[in-house]
């Protein structure tokens, strides 16, 4: 039962129906562009694979960096009787509904005394500038991992958890910047104990089935984990674009200097851990999302080798927030116009000089102190009320 007097099951529908219709007509005027990535990267790989023959031994003429799932559709797309660079962003395109529906099932999750709970999330996410220019215009596929790791939080504050690790699995099957999840979720196993350690077996046996396509085709079985063994050494400089710490050490080599970055990662999430156990803190529908926001901030700030797209996870993290907790606006905002400049860039809208470089690093390195103090502040000093997302029950 909804409490609020305005709710009407009409209007909310037209609502649904009229920022679907506009959400398509804006990633529409983006269906020709053809960006650097997919000419050199997607495109590429769909053509080997299209010259390797029509049987599903193609997937062995795959020379890209994707894991094989990302293969197996491409070899399922290029069969459609449309240009491969239609089909490949209907795909992500197709993606964002899913995003976005997602999205809209957190905020109701964590909101549920609003029948706007779900609307908010479902139109927001799909109206994003930077989820917009992602799918319909640069043609990337962030919005299909995020999907699963969506649907995996909701299915942990449904504490439902062996769907809890299938979608995990999924989205590790697609990205390996799923990883960014994973202190949230051995940060709650620890506090909490509600599932068997066992369960997190369900992520490489769903990463395995994933790749069934491709051991078919040929591949090894160990296709599914050597895919992710290059891409932690592909990139040589510690930083790649995403504006965190390491733009500022921008010249250093990823060979010599990325075990740094890492370890220091880790000992921030250590220190985080620590101040979570001593002021006996388990995460729950009051601070998971702030928890797990953090947590995830606090990869990409410190990891090397960011691609500009990863901090797409955290942005849409941030807007959830935002929804759900009006004061926190800002997290969003300021994050989104760290990276949203080298999305312009790379589907050809203007340009991304290092002075505006210098500034996106900037302002993302103070973006991510103010969360710092102020998540640490609500968490650690007793005022967690003010970060709480739900009603006791």
């Amino acid at each position: 039962m909804h409490s609020s007097k305005y709710y009407n099951p009409i209007s909310i529908y037209i609502l649904l129906a009229v920022v679907s219709v506009v959400a398509v007509s804006i990633r529409y005027l983006g269906r020709d562009i053809i960006t650097v990535d997919f000419e050199n990267c997607l495109n590429l790989w769909h053509l080997e694979m299209q010259n390797a023959g029509p049987g599903i031994e193609a997937l062995l003429a795959y020379t890209g960096d994707y894991p094989m799932p990302y293969a197996f559709i491409i070899w399922l797309l290029g069969k459609l009787p449309v240009p491969f660079l239609y089909s490949w962003k209907l795909f992500n395109v197709a993606f964002d509904f899913a995003l976005a529906i997602m999205a809209g099932k957190v905020v109701r999750e964590l909101k549920p005394e609003s029948c706007w709970s779900f609307p908010l999330g479902f139109c927001i996410t799909l109206l994003l500038p930077n989820v917009i220019l992602n799918s319909g215009f640069w043609g990337q596929c962030d919005c299909v991992y995020t999907t699963f790791l969506l649907a995996a939080f909701y299915f942990w504050l449904r504490k439902k958890y062996p769907v809890v690790m299938i979608m995990l699995g999924i989205a590790f099957s697609f990205k390996l910047q799923s990883i960014f999840f994973m202190p949230f979720l051995l940060i709650a196993y620890w506090q909490k104990r509600k599932f068997s350690i066992l369960q997190f077996l369900l992520i490489p046996i769903t990463m395995f089935v994933t790749n069934i396509p491709a051991v078919i085709a040929g591949c090894s079985p160990m296709v599914t984990f050597t895919k992710y063994i290059g891409l932690t050494t592909e990139c040589p400089w510690l930083y790649y674009y995403y504006p965190n710490i390491w733009f500022f050490y921008q010249i250093r080599p990823y060979y010599r200097f990325g075990t740094c970055p890492i370890l220091l990662t880790v000992v921030v999430l250590m220190i985080f851990v620590i101040l979570l156990v001593k002021n006996k803190i388990i995460p729950d529908h009051n601070n998971a999302l702030p928890i797990l926001l953090w947590t995830a901030y606090t990869c990409a700030f410190f990891l090397p080798a960011m691609h500009e797209r990863y901090g797409y996870f955290m942005e849409l993290l941030a807007v959830i927030m935002a929804i759900i907790h009006i004061r926190s606006l800002w997290i969003p905002v300021i994050m989104i116009l760290c990276t949203f400049p080298k999305y312009l860039f790379a589907v050809g809208i203007g340009d991304n000089p290092l002075s505006i470089q210098m500034a996106e690093a900037m302002g993302n390195t103070f973006l991510y102190i103010a969360c710092t103090c102020v998540l640490w502040y609500q968490l650690f000093s007793g005022n967690e009320k003010r970060i709480s997302f739900r009603k006791p029950e």
